[in-house]
């Protein structure tokens, strides 16, 4: 089964929709390393809703160092072109972002202190669900009208990677049951 790094997005219409389709279909970003990153986006099973992803990246998730430097540039790019893009009501780039649709973000808002809420997941959102969401800290202007809580990149985890075989196979020898599922 293949994890798809991605970005999904919402909209308040349909027309508005497939504005962004247009925007981001065939968008192509080259990255640091040298590679080129071509996108392809489509509306979702949800009239309003649209998803951006490549082929180009991984398809396992983070698996090396590269892997994870490659898909945060992506993030940053892919939120970039958004902020030039038509209106949206929610968007968010991550692995498999569109299991966490706009209608569950209200069970991604967590009370800090009295009063004061955030956001467990990184997204963009338009002022309105801001507002409705009770403003919560930790969002940034993201455009005008527009808000988020700031892309922090892709994670890299060096026991279960493609890359570091020595150590994963020390961590075996040491604690054969660590790698038993």
């Amino acid at each position: 089964m293949a994890i798809v790094f991605e970005m999904w997005t919402e909209c308040s219409t349909e027309a508005d929709c497939a504005a962004l389709v247009r925007h981001f279909d065939g968008f192509r970003t080259p990255l640091l390393s040298g590679r080129t990153i071509s996108w392809t986006a489509r509306q979702s099973y949800l009239s309003t809703a649209m998803v951006v992803s490549s082929s180009d990246l991984s398809n396992s998730g983070v698996r090396t160092v590269q892997d994870a430097i490659d898909t945060t540039e992506s993030g940053i790019r892919l939120y970039r072109h958004l902020k030039d893009g038509p209106a949206f009501r929610f968007a968010r780039v991550a692995w498999e972002a569109e299991n966490v649709p706009l209608a569950e973000l209200g069970d991604y808002v967590e009370p800090l202190m009295p009063n004061q809420r955030r956001i467990a997941v990184e997204c963009a959102m338009d002022e309105s669900l801001y507002r409705e969401l009770g403003s919560p800290q930790f969002c940034f202007p993201f455009r005008v009208g527009y808000w988020w809580t700031r892309y922090r990149g892709e994670k890299y985890t060096p026991l279960y990677s493609n890359d570091q075989g020595a150590l994963n196979e020390m961590c075996r020898s040491l604690f054969p049951e660590f790698f038993k599922y």
